[in-house]
């Protein structure tokens, strides 16, 4: 059977993490989707865990 729908997620804007340079920039402490995991109380996100994240 053909799929009906496609969710299309981008994921370009959610950080992950501080870089060492982030300071220049004014952007320490950066890091929106484990963030967004500590407030929600955890994620779940099984496709992205098979691609190396979590």
């Amino acid at each position: 059977m053909a799929a009906r729908r496609v969710f299309l997620v981008v994921l370009d804007g959610v950080g992950i993490g501080t870089l060492p340079d982030a300071g220049l920039y004014g952007d320490e402490g950066s890091n929106t989707l484990g963030n967004m995991a500590a407030q929600l109380g955890g994620l779940k996100v099984p496709f992205l865990t098979t691609l190396g994240l979590g």
